[in-house]
Order: structure tokens, then sequence, then C-alpha cells
């Protein structure tokens, strides 16, 4: 017995010891890479003494005596926040995944490749202004300086993943905004479906699936009208934004004039919509340079300057346009020669590029091989299209120049050096809004619209030069507004123009929902103030829901063999204000009712397969009932595999009773008994986080309760149809007061430093979640003022 406890006793000794270093190495590895923000850093060719502030959540203000010196140290700071975010997205524009991930990202690797993302940041250096290539080198040498200081306590994803981060180069920036625009690419993942559709579909309903702009009249551009001469006629992915967030997929901005403003000048709005992951996707910084540059914002982490904010003038923000910027050609092959297609009567060559991919942990690499047509990749392979080879045009892939849009936003002082900058923004589609500190408001498109011969959303044959594209439509012809009576611009995504202009831009703009909710906040009260624009961005009052709800109640209330839960569920429907609160219990029957509806109006319509892809692009949904609800029904109601002819009413009474009847065994509750935070849920997921122990051990992921959706101005996506686990939302939230810089206020979901052992770790996400901002001050008694650490970057002695 003496014997036994001994034993015991030495075992717990040794577990106790075993846990307590283990708890020790946990502890260390989590606080790799912290930086000191009251360092004094020796900095290689740095000209002249650079001082760092940071506030009570560690966002930076740099204040510098020249450009060379700011971009340098903004390199150095980067890094030190956001290094392995950095390096991830380096490697996702170069497809070189696989190197730290392992075989699952083959695959995703070679689609990327396909993209030739580098081979543009090569096109654009040819071109670049001397000036911008001086900021990007002088970027990249803080970067690289961060690499060489940090080299043996770089932050814990390295350490896990088993890698150290390679010299950072200013083609590296560059790169990343091939991958803002291909995120932002609706046709990719559209088209495709629709391809699918139109082959197992009658002509009648396939004309149901495809979206009717004409039912859209609350557009970006009410009063824009072209006057030209000449006019065209009008799952591997899952897997990379599981790691990195997508870009400008939605977004709102908004502003008003001093006509509508309780300071007599512009106010200003703009929170993008993108994936919401830690980190998140924008780091936040300000830059000054006296009597030369005075930018606030938020940047990419990767390059240097601020892609939305404001400066000492004029404020600017983002939505996307939604283009359509991405055309299929189905290719005839060769058949004595699969690397060859026909082009207007003669065989071309197709290019086949072979690509070496390195695998963690296999001294084997893979070849794969990627063939090109003359407008691009052949893509077919990738979206499972095997009886075709489809190639892609893609607009990405022409020549563009956001850095220098964004180089001289930075630096505009009002809208006509504001229009010059963002001239040149083509690939990456936005509509940008635009105040200025004299009182002028505007928003101007700017997007490399490819002129067809007819609209964009269909596969063109590829045998010919028939749907070639001619060019783009010219900057000067592009949709903009500038100081409108009404004294107000805002976007949301929504349809850009009416149908006097003569381009297709899209199929696949957003719904109005977002937008006329917005246009009704901004024309409730006469003058608006800062407190007016927090409620409006953190509104979640639904528009789809005023449309659709009253005819849903309609057709239940017809309904003679309701039971108890169901008129429950029907007066609670019947009673809501239509907010998205996460504790009020109607979000969880409509949304529950929503995709169930959905479900049963298509999934008779296509083989499993097929609809198992068409139901994860709710745009179509989206759109069908929006036609259904205008126009009153839809051949697509009918149930194919019945004898009886359904209508859209038969469709909601079944869908009802059943979302009722099934909700408590998805869910383990009764639906009349489920506030909608029980389960739409924001996930914030770090990618080494998806692996529960290293969760467990890290305290990496971040999970809250939240209202809204998908459709509210305050929103939350969730995976349609599969979980109402939140996974997009707005990226930051920025609201600017002309009349006073000092007073304008930010935030972002997470916080500014990657590393979890940082204070600076998602110190904002609860503000973020319960709509709390904190000020965005500038001027440099309120930064001194605030300032919690203070950092100096000298020249090396």
């Amino acid at each position: 017995m003496k014997k036994s406890v001994k034993i015991l006793f030495i075992i717990g000794v040794v577990t106790v010891i075993i846990v307590i270093v283990a708890f020790f190495i946990v502890k260390s590895i989590s606080k790799s890479g912290l930086p000191d923000y009251n360092a004094v850093v020796e900095t290689k060719g740095l000209k002249e003494e650079v001082k760092v502030y940071r506030d009570e959540f560690g966002i930076p203000h740099v204040y510098a005596k020249n450009e060379e010196d700011l971009y340098k140290v903004t390199g150095y700071i980067s890094a030190q926040d956001r290094m392995w975010q950095m390096d991830l997205l380096r490697r996702i524009t170069q497809g070189r995944l696989s190197e730290i991930f392992g075989e699952d990202m083959i695959e995703s690797d070679v689609i990327l490749r396909s993209l030739r993302i580098p081979e543009k940041s090569d096109m654009i250096i040819k071109q670049a202004n001397p000036e911008v290539i001086l900021a990007l080198k002088a970027f990249s040498e803080g970067v690289n300086q961060y690499i060489e200081d940090y080299a043996k306590d770089m932050s814990f994803e390295f350490t896990i993943l088993g890698y150290k981060p390679e010299q950072w180069k200013p083609k590296h920036c560059i790169n990343l905004i091939g991958y803002m625009a291909w995120n932002l690419e609706t046709g990719w993942s559209m088209e495709s479906v629709l391809y699918k559709l139109q082959n197992v579909l009658n002509e009648e309903k396939f004309k149901e699936i495809v979206p009717d702009l004409g039912l859209q009249n609350t557009t970006v551009y009410p009063e824009f009208k072209a006057e030209l001469e000449d006019s065209a006629l009008v799952s591997v992915f899952q897997k990379i934004n599981s790691i990195a967030p997508e870009i400008f997929k939605a977004s709102n901005n908004w502003v008003v004039s001093g006509k509508k403003s309780v300071t007599g000048k512009p106010i200003f709005a703009n929170d993008m919509h993108l994936g919401l992951m830690i980190p998140g996707v924008w780091s936040q910084i300000h830059q000054h340079i006296d009597g030369k540059l005075d930018v606030t914002g938020v940047i990419l982490p990767g390059q240097p300057f601020v892609i939305a904010g404001h400066n000492e003038n004029i404020a600017w923000g983002m939505t996307n346009v939604s283009m359509d910027g991405a055309d299929f050609y189905i290719e005839t092959i060769n058949p004595e020669n699969e690397n060859q297609y026909k082009f207007n009567g003669e065989w071309k060559d197709i290019e086949v590029r072979k690509e070496i991919i390195k695998i963690k942990g296999e001294d084997e690499t893979v070849e794969k091989e990627i063939k090109f047509t003359h407008r691009g990749p052949i893509i077919s392979g990738f979206k499972n299209i095997k009886d075709k080879s489809i190639s892609m045009h893609w607009v990405g892939n022409e020549f563009s120049d956001e850095l220098r849009s964004i180089y001289l936003l930075n630096r505009a002082k009002n809208w006509d050096e504001f229009r010059n900058a963002v001239k040149t923004f083509k690939a990456v589609s936005q509509n940008i809004a635009y105040a200025d500190i004299e009182g002028n408001i505007g928003l101007q498109c700017c997007a490399g619209i490819p002129i067809r011969k007819t609209a964009g959303h269909m596969f063109f044959p590829g045998d010919t030069s028939k749907y070639e594209w001619e060019g783009f439509v010219p900057f000067d012809s592009l949709p903009y507004t500038y100081n409108p009576e009404c004294g107000y611009v805002f976007s949301a995504n929504n349809k850009s123009t009416g149908d006097n202009f003569p381009y297709y831009i899209s199929a696949w703009s957003d719904l109005q929902n977002r937008a006329k909710r917005i246009e009704q906040m901004l024309t409730e009260k006469e003058l608006l103030s800062v407190e007016d624009f927090k409620a409006m961005q953190n509104d979640q009052k639904a528009v789809l829901v005023d449309e659709m709800l009253p005819i849903l109640i309609k057709h239940i209330e017809e309904m003679q063999d309701l039971n108890d839960q169901e008129k429950e569920a029907l007066q609670i429907l019947k009673d809501w204000d239509h907010i998205y609160s996460e504790d009020y219990i109607a979000p969880t029957i409509f949304e529950s009712f929503y995709i169930v509806l959905g479900k049963n109006i298509m999934i008779d319509e296509m083989p499993k397969e097929l609809y198992e892809e068409f139901e994860k692009k709710d745009l179509f949904i989206n759109y069908l009932f929006d036609k259904i609800i205008k126009t009153g029904e839809s051949v697509l109601c009918d149930d194919i595999n019945t004898d009886k002819k359904e209508t859209f009413a038969d469709m909601i009474k079944i869908s009802f009773k059943e979302t009722l009847n099934n909700f408590k065994e998805e869910h383990g509750k009764k639906i009349t008994d489920t506030k909608w935070g029980e389960l739409h849920k924001v996930a914030l997921i770090q990618p080494i986080g998806k692996n529960g122990l290293m969760n467990f051990l890290f305290n990496l992921n971040r999970t809250y309760s939240v209202g809204g959706s998908y459709h509210t101005v305050s929103p939350y996506s969730y995976d349609y149809p599969i979980s109402f686990i939140a996974n997009h939302g707005a990226s930051h939230r920025h609201i600017y007061n002309t009349a006073n810089f000092d007073e304008s206020y930010s935030i972002i979901p997470t916080g500014i430093s990657g590393i979890p052992a940082s204070d600076h770790y998602c110190d904002q996400t609860e503000m973020y979640i319960n709509s709390i901002y904190h000020s965005d001050y500038t001027s440099f008694e309120k930064v001194k003022e605030k300032s919690v650490y203070e950092a100096t970057f000298i020249p090396e002695k």
C-alpha cells in the first residue's frame, strides 16, 4: 500500500509539473511577437525622427517629417500588429497556402494561381507613379526590419505552423489589390449556377430565376443621365474565406449636406460589410506630415495607404458596385488536339502552364496544369462543369491602378482632385462617397465596366469574337452625383442607375432593402446629427419584412386548421414591429419560414446536387421572392411532383406548417420559445482557432448573440441556409463630422493587434457588438492628450 501511494504521489507530482510547464509554454507562445509600444527603435535608412503615439486602443498616430520615413514606420508597426495576417494574405495572392496548411489547400492554390495576380502587379509596377513606388519600397523596408528585429520572436501562428515569413517586397503590396478585386467579383459565384439552371429549367421558369432589375426603383444615382453617342445593349473558395476575410462584399455609405445637418456642414458615414474574423480585415491608423499630409482611417495590412477615411479637407468611403466583371465563354476544343480551341474559324493554341506546388510536411511537390485562352483561364474544372471547356475574361487582369487612386485620395483637397484620384479605380469596383469641409457632397461610381454587345450574365460562345469586350466605359461617362438638391447621397450595393444608362453593369446588385431603409431614415427628420448617424448604422428594422410579411399573414390567416402553436406563431408575427432584436422571437420565425418557403418552391425543379449549389446563392431566392411580391405569382410555385397546381399561397401555407413542425426536431425547442439571439450569433474565428485545442489553449475566438440579418442596415449575415451563425457584417463603422473632425467616431469588430496576449486583441469587440464608438481624434493636442503609448523611431546610429 505504501509503495502504491508513493507511486501515485510521484505520478501526481509529475502531472502537476507537466501541467505547470505546459501552462508556461503556452503562455510564452501566446506572447510571442508582443511589441513594446514605448520602445526607441533604431531604423535603417530613416532620415529623421518619427513619433508614434497610440491611444487606449493601441491605434497608432504616426508623426513624420517626410513621406519615406512615414511609410517605413507604417510598414514596421503594421508588421508589429499583423505580420501573420499580412503573410497569409500574401500567400493567398500567390497561391501558396499548401505550404503552410497542407494538401487540403492544393486546389485552392491552383485556382488562385489561375488568377495571375502577381502578373497584374508586375504590369502596375512598370507604369506606377514614382511617388507610389517610393512609398511601397519604404513600407517594405519597414516590414523587413521588423522581420529582422523579431526573427526569434514572431507571433504565435509562425510557431504553431512551423515557418518564418519571407522578405516583403513592393509587389506584395500591389498583389493585395488583386485579392480585393477578386473578392468582390459577383459573376464567378453566380453565373456558373445560372448556366447549370438553364440546362434543367424550361425558358419560362428560367426567366423567373434571372433577376429583374426593372423592379428595383431605389437606385444609387437616380438623377444621372448619360449623354453618349454610342452605346452597348444593356466550395473551394469557402476554404479560402475561412482563413481570410472577404473584402468589399457589401457595404453602406451615406452623406448629408449642411442643409440636412445640425452642424451646417456635411456629416459622413461608411461601414463596409466583409467577412468577420480575427484579426479583422482593417487596421486603424492616423498618418501625419506637417504641412503635407494628415489622413486617418483604415488600411489593409500589407499596404501603406488609408483606403477609406478622411484627411484635413475631404472624407471618402466605399460600397461595392456589385459589378459583373467576369464573362464566361464556352470554348470549342479541337477533337484532335486538346490544347487547341477554335476562334474565328481557326485553331489557336491553348497556353499550358505547369505549376509546382509545395506541400507542408511533404518532400514531394505536386505538379498541376492550368490552361489559358487569349481571354483567360479555363475554369470549368473549378466549377464542377465536366462536359464543357469554359474560359473566363476577368476585369482584374486588365490594367488598373487602385494604389495610385488611394495615394491621391489621401491627399485630395476638393471634388476635382477626388475625381482625378478615383479615375484609375477600375478592377476594385466601388461607389465612393465624398464630403468636404467647404460643404460639398457627392458620390462617384468607380468601376472598369466592360463595353459588351449584350448583358454579361450568361455564358457566351467562345468560337467567335462577337462577344469580346470592346474596351471600358470612359470614366467621364460613369454615374455620379454632386451636391444634389435633396441634400443627401447614399449607396448600399443596390442597383446603380435607371434604365437610361446604356451599359450593362450587373444582374447581381443587392436588393434595395438596406437602401430603402437608409433613405427612410435620411428623410424622417429635417436635420440629422452624429448621434442620428450612429443610430442609423446600428438600425435593424427590416424593409424586407415590411413588404413580405403582410402577404404571408394574409394567406396564413386563410388556414382553418391551425393548431395552438401555429396560432401563437402567427400572433407573434402580427404583433412584431419588424425590428430584428436579438431578444425577439419573431425574427426566428420569419427567417426560418423564409428558408423553408424558398426550398419548397425550388427543390422540385432540379437535381438534388444542383439544388444544394443553388440554395447557397441566396440572391436567387431573394430576387425570386421580390419578383413574386411585386407581380403576385410565379410558375415555379407549382410542385411538379403533385397533380395539383400549387400557387404562392399554397406554398406559404405548406411551408408555415413545415417550419414549425421541423424546428423543434432540428433545434431542440419550440420556435415560439426561441429568441433570435439564441440562434443568431456572430462567430469571430481566428484561423488557427478553427482547431478546438488551439482555441482552448490560446483563447482565440469570440462568440456573441446579435440581432439584425443580411438585409438590415446593421447587417449580420449568415451562411444561408446552412446555419444562422453570422460570419459577415460591418467590418468597421466610421462617422465623420466635417465641421470638426475631432468630433468623429469609429469602431472595428476586433482590435488593432492580432497577437492573443495583447491588451488590444479584440479590445473593441464588445463595444462594436453593443453599438458603442470611440472618438477618432486627429488634432495633435487631442492625440497627445489621449496617448497611452509613445514610441520613437530614430535613424540607425
